[in-house]
């Protein structure tokens, strides 16, 4: 199991506000190790169905955004939120 180190700043907002705003309870991550290409996130309803509205990459992401954790593995985001706090 990958232990998992406290968030930035900014990526506990982002997922704070998808959170609040659309719902969103699953989460998936790629290109997140990438020295290049920004990090892609796509974001889940409870029931894992995507969400209309995605964040934009390159716009709402950068480059080595979450890089803690394992490209294309499911997180519920409210646990990553919750695992932040308690650190």
């Amino acid at each position: 199991m990958i232990n998992i180190q406290d968030l930035t700043e900014w990526e506990y907002r982002f997922l704070k506000y998808y959170l609040d705003k659309f719902k969103a309870k699953w989460m998936r991550v790629f290109n997140n190790k990438h020295p290049l290409l920004a990090t892609r996130v796509d974001l889940y309803t409870i029931y894992k169905r995507r969400l209309k509205h995605q964040p934009l990459t390159d716009s709402l992401t950068y480059s080595n955004m979450f890089e803690q954790l394992e490209e294309g593995k499911w997180y519920f985001i409210p646990d990553l939120l919750n695992k932040n706090k308690e650190d």
